[in-house]
């Protein structure tokens, strides 16, 4: 399982590297009131580029991608080709799509993942910010054009502009969205943001955790976590003592891929097992929040986490 965790994340940093965190450490959490990640008006314009981008055939399955050449812009724009009919994708999600690159000034495909029998994991909001702007809003089951102009690539030196093609099969949730469960007296107390984004406050009395408690704040409908699952997770761990973020999905912007087995984040993080083990049997859809004793490298601290989705 690492090994295929890793190859996703390798391939998809070698497409944002071709067409191109902030972080973010709170204990306690105030905004607007409603949720920034979902304003589509940060998402790219369609423009006289991208509308020149002809990309026919049955969505998921290998296009035929048409696009005179050279074909540049200044400005980086997004095209909706063909407009599904599912919910819309948001910033601060993780999406599975099938992806075409091109060379702007040749027309030639530099990379494609149709043909690999899988789909891929992109995570919105971290990577290429321009390709962030051109699916953001676009529904599921939609076929994208981004023409990524050379100043937004996030390459050096780039001098022509980057074609994306991208069909958007499926979207994780971005936050739990279970039914609220009443709290349990003497937890962590949890106060979410307008994005999803917990706050969490250490009860001030008592000491660290010696053995692990968890509490369900949400109660999602989903489908189960299973020991061998690999789990789409927002997380966030607050240090016992020092009161401070220890570990975070939420500072590089999106959910995080986790192997429940042997605890492998294509984050690079490794997650303690003794809290992944208490994620087994929940429900995709559920928020939960543990306390956790002192674990390896990482010290006793109070967790919070949304189970976004099973791949």
């Amino acid at each position: 399982m690492p090994n295929a965790t890793g190859r996703r994340a390798t391939a998809l940093g070698r497409a944002a590297a071709v067409i191109g965190a902030v972080g973010l450490v709170a204990v306690a959490l105030t905004g607007c009131s409603s949720n920034p990640n979902a304003d589509c008006g940060t998402a790219l314009p369609s423009g006289k580029a991208s509308q020149l981008v002809e990309a026919t055939g049955k969505i998921g399955s290998k296009p035929k991608i048409t696009v005179p050449s050279p074909l540049d812009t200044t400005k980086s724009e997004r095209t909706i080709i063909t407009e599904g009919t599912g919910e819309q994708v948001h910033k601060g999600q993780v999406v599975e799509i099938q992806y075409t690159i091109l060379d702007g000034k040749t027309g030639q495909v530099q990379q494609t993942s149709f043909g690999s029998g899988d789909t891929y994991p992109l995570a919105l909001g971290s990577g290429n910010a321009a390709l962030t702007k051109g699916l953001q809003c676009a529904p599921v089951g939609s076929r994208v054009a981004v023409v990524i102009s050379p100043k937004d690539s996030g390459g050096s030196g780039a001098t022509s502009s980057g074609i994306f093609v991208a069909d958007i099969l499926k979207a994780y949730l971005p936050s739990a969205n279970g039914a609220v469960r009443p709290s349990v007296s003497g937890f962590p107390t949890v106060v979410l943001a307008p994005t999803g984004q917990p706050g969490i406050t250490i009860p001030s009395s008592g000491s660290a955790p010696k053995k692990i408690r968890t509490e369900e704040l949400k109660a999602g409908d989903g489908a189960t976590v299973k020991k061998d699952s690999i789990a789409i997770l927002h997380y966030t761990a607050v240090g016992w003592d020092n009161k401070n973020v220890v570990l975070s999905s939420w500072q590089s912007g999106s959910p995080d891929l986790v192997s429940i087995g042997n605890g492998q984040s294509q984050l690079n993080q490794a997650l303690p097992q003794s809290v992944l083990k208490e994620l087994v049997g929940k429900k995709v859809g559920s928020q939960v929040v543990i306390e956790a004793p002192t674990d390896g490298q990482v010290p006793a601290a109070a967790w919070v986490v949304d189970i976004l989705g099973i791949r």
